[in-house]
């Protein structure tokens, strides 16, 4: 009989039975600051997550299996995807949606590798986009200073927005809002202390009838 100890059992047992574990292999080699910056979020976020101290959204989610490459099912839950357990990989799945992989592909031939699936939680932009409608936000639009118009998610101080931006000579971003209740402001994007990170373009919305 072995006399190999419980514990030394455990050492030797890949540590992926919880979120963390799976997030630090999902990050890799990849810098904390880096990698948080690329899903669109603050490092500390990251770090909050790595260390158990909370858990991340569903966009972020989304976003983290996104850019490390890896299944949601894994990431969220230790499962394995259909694709990795022999399934056909005709439709690719956007809970709660399902995307058929050619109409993606399709529609967003230079972005299909870069959305992200959300939802809509404030009334700002109606009538456009209602609460709890769905957006696929293309996250290769990050860049604040390539902005010319058009529907973007972004993060400003500590609030997810979806507003409509608009880009004035020197280094100026009008942010509108569809809902005339809402004023508009602008943004000077060389002032870091405002927070501003771009997550990326909205490029479809979809609602129930």
């Amino acid at each position: 009989m072995s006399n190999t100890s419980l514990n030394e059992v455990q050492a030797d047992k890949p540590e992926l039975d919880d979120f963390p574990s799976r997030l630090k292999k999902a990050v890799g080699e990849n810098s904390i600051r880096g990698f948080a910056r690329s899903c669109g979020f603050s490092d500390t976020v990251l770090r909050q997550y790595l260390n158990g101290q909370s858990e991340p959204t569903r966009p972020a989610l989304l976003s983290i299996a996104r850019i490390a490459d890896v299944s949601l099912e894994w990431l969220a839950g230790g499962q394995a995807s259909s694709s990795e357990t022999g399934g056909s990989g005709q439709y690719v799945f956007k809970d709660p949606l399902a995307f058929k992989t050619d109409w993606l592909e399709g529609e967003f031939p230079n972005s299909f590798e870069h959305l992200f699936l959300t939802k809509v939680t404030d009334e700002s932009m109606e009538p456009t986009l209602t609460t709890r409608d769905l957006i696929l936000v293309d996250t290769s639009h990050r860049d604040p200073e390539a902005v010319d118009h058009g529907l973007f998610l972004f993060k400003l101080e500590n609030r997810i927005l979806i507003k409509r931006l608009q880009c004035l000579p020197k280094k100026i971003l009008r942010v509108l809002s569809d809902n005339p209740t809402y004023e508009a402001f602008s943004l000077d994007i060389t002032d870091k202390s405002n927070g501003l990170s771009l997550m990326g373009k909205v490029v479809w919305f979809g609602h129930r009838l």
